[in-house]
């Protein structure tokens, strides 16, 4: 058997975590943090093909999916590892992203790559962080003057990782858009957020479309849906995820901390509203460090408050408004919750389905009608809330 990498982290993470998890808890924190979960999800896309006839498939090929036990869309497999990394002569030192990701069996490619000295084409190597912590063993197919020149590319095929997951993207049925690789919180978001037929949907931040497009799906393409993100390269990505998926939405590029401001129709309009905002995604496993500061953590917060602000206004009377980061941090869960309900108005509502634990005791009232799971327990950071614009007297 392997053995876990441990995850490096500052001060100020270190703190943020500490005011959620106290004494040996936030020691098993820390040690879920640097392996995955226990469990590898995907979710079948019900518009193109049932979960039976997805599961047979991939079980026809060696693959251990197995269906989730709540959600009807959701299948997994058990996750394999931590295992054993044979010895390398050479070493090839990879970025944050790229190091945890090969981790569980991706190959590097190279942008990815920080140096590679002295490695050629068939050289063995072990992929290791910045920090130096091994992750993967695999064969350079690539010289680092070629990675250097050509920024592109596969620079290392990845034979073994410290943990087994299946090449999911290179399967028929991701290909014609039957499965989409996507965490069971993930999943859970767009359900507590309740789509219907005929709703004004809003998803603020909609980039890369896994949301976007279970929202399309939970609905029969019988919604309005309206997907916003600031990046072009996410617009384009989603585009790809929604034409593959067989979904149907809008999409437009703009920064939705304005949207009340360049877009006035949709001012009080939205049935729904979906804001899943960028965060510091210390829920994001496996971890292998995080050195940010408290200064980088405040500021995380603080933009979630600025879409918030925005979303409270394009929801309509009544309405709803799902909020959700994968992480753990006060500051950014119960925290921005607090600012909607104290400065935006809005009501923390009873989700429609609970998976996870509570909200933090004494942190913002409703607490216990908020959701968070924790890596130690569920094998994810993840946090879910649903609140509601008050109706009309």
């Amino acid at each position: 058997m392997g053995k876990d990498v441990e995850p490096v982290l500052s001060e100020a993470v270190l703190r943020a975590l500490a005011e959620v998890y106290r004494g040996p808890e936030l020691e098993e924190v820390l040690r879920a943090m640097a392996r995955p979960g226990p469990r590898y999800y995907l979710r079948v896309n019900t518009l193109k093909a049932d979960r039976d006839s997805v599961l047979e498939g991939l079980r026809s090929r060696g693959l251990d999916f197995r269906p989730d036990e709540n959600l009807p869309e959701a299948i997994y497999m058990p996750v394999g590892g931590p295992n054993e990394l044979p010895d390398a002569p050479g070493a090839v030192v990879v970025d944050k992203f790229t190091a945890e990701s090969a981790m569980m069996g991706s190959h590097v490619y190279a942008p990815g790559v920080i140096s590679m000295r002295g490695v050629g084409p068939g050289d063995e190597v072990l992929v290791v962080s910045e920090l130096g912590q091994p992750v993967a063993f695999g064969v350079a197919r690539m010289s680092e003057e070629e990675v250097r020149r050509a920024r592109r590319g596969l620079a290392v095929e990845v034979l073994r990782a410290l943990y087994e997951l299946p090449p999911v993207r290179e399967l028929e049925e991701f290909r014609e858009g039957l499965i989409y690789p996507q965490s069971l919180p993930s999943m859970l978001v767009s359900r507590i957020l309740d789509p219907e037929p005929g709703d004004l949907v809003v998803d603020m931040t909609c980039g890369p479309g896994g949301k976007l497009s279970h929202i399309c799906q939970l609905t029969g393409n019988m919604a309005r849906v309206v997907g916003f993100d600031r990046s072009w390269r996410k617009i384009e990505e989603t585009g790809e995820v929604l034409s593959r998926l067989g979904c149907e939405a809008s999409l437009v590029k703009a920064d939705s901390r304005y949207l009340d401001v360049d877009f006035p129709s949709l001012v009080r309009r939205a049935d729904k509203v979906l804001l899943d905002p960028p965060c510091s995604a210390l829920g994001v496993l496996p971890k292998l460090y995080d050195l940010r500061g408290e200064g980088e953590l405040a500021s995380l917060a603080d933009y979630q408050r600025q879409f918030m602000k925005v979303a409270a206004r394009l929801v309509k009377p009544g309405g709803v408004v799902v909020y959700s980061v994968c992480t753990m941090t006060v500051g950014e869960c119960e925290g921005v919750v607090a600012f909607a309900v104290e400065e935006c108005g809005l009501e923390v509502d009873e989700q429609p389905i609970y998976l996870g634990w509570r909200g933090l005791p004494g942190a913002v009232e409703g607490h216990e009608l908020l959701q968070r799971f924790h890596p130690h327990a569920h094998g994810w950071g993840y946090f879910i809330a649903r609140l509601r614009a008050p109706r009309l007297t």
